[in-house]
C-alpha cells in the first residue's frame, strides 16, 4: 500500500498544472408551475406579473409568441505539464448544460393559447490535446503605423462615436486643422479630445 502513495506523490511533483472551472447562469430557473394551463383563462399581464417581461417576442397573424429561457453552463478545464516543462502541456476540457425553455402563444385579445415548458440537460462537449508552446513576441510596438491609410477611413468616420465624432471637423487626417504624421501619439494635441 505504501508503494502506491509513493507513485501517487511523485506523480503530483513530477506533474505541474492547473484545473480551471466556469459557471455561467443566464435567465432565472423556470419551474411546472411557470407554465399554466391555457384553460384557466390567463392573460398575458398574468403571465407577465409572475415572469417578468419575455426574452423572446414575436408576433404572428393571430396574436404573439413569448419565450422565457434559463441556462447554467458548467466548464471544467485541466492542463498539466510534465516535470515543470514550461514547452508542453496536455489539456482536457468538458462542458455541460442544463436549462429550461418556456414558450407561450396569445391571441390578439391577449389570452393564453399554448403553453410549453421543455426542460434539457446535456454534454455540451468537449476535447482534449496536447500543446506545444513556442513563443514570438514583438519587441516593438509598431501598432500606429501599421494602420489603414487616411483615405480608407474617410466615409467610416462619419460614423465615429461621441466624442470621438465630434471632432471630426478637427482630425488631423481629413479634417480643418491641418495634418498629422504617422506615429504621432493617440493620447497628446488634437487626439487628447477623443480619449473616452
Amino acid at each position: 500500500m505504501n508503494g502506491y502513495r509513493t507513485v501517487i506523490l511523485l506523480l503530483f511533483v513530477a506533474l505541474s498544472g492547473c484545473v480551471q472551472t466556469r459557471y455561467y447562469e443566464l435567465g432565472l430557473p423556470l419551474k411546472k408551475a411557470d407554465s399554466p394551463d391555457p384553460a384557466a383563462n390567463v392573460t398575458m399581464a398574468d403571465v407577465m406579473d409572475s415572469l417578468g417581461p419575455p426574452l423572446r417576442l414575436s408576433t404572428k397573424p393571430a396574436g404573439y409568441i413569448m419565450a422565457w429561457e434559463y441556462w447554467y453552463i458548467s466548464q471544467i478545464t485541466v492542463g498539466f505539464s510534465p516535470a515543470g516543462a514550461d514547452f508542453l502541456s496536455m489539456d482536457w476540457g468538458s462542458a455541460t448544460a442544463k436549462g429550461d425553455f418556456l414558450l407561450m402563444s396569445f391571441d390578439k385579445d391577449h389570452r393564453l393559447l399554448t403553453s410549453h415548458l421543455q426542460e434539457w440537460d446535456f454534454n455540451a462537449g468537449g476535447g482534449q490535446g496536447v500543446q506545444a508552446f513556442v513563443s514570438a513576441v514583438d519587441m516593438v510596438d509598431i501598432d500606429d503605423l501599421l494602420q489603414q491609410l487616411p483615405p480608407h477611413q474617410w466615409g467610416f468616420n462619419n460614423l465615429d462615436e461621441l466624442p470621438t465624432a465630434l471632432n471630426r471637423d478637427n482630425r488631423l487626417d481629413s479634417g480643418q486643422s491641418g495634418i498629422e504624421q504617422r506615429g504621432t501619439s493617440r493620447r497628446v494635441g488634437q487626439h487628447a479630445l477623443e480619449v473616452n
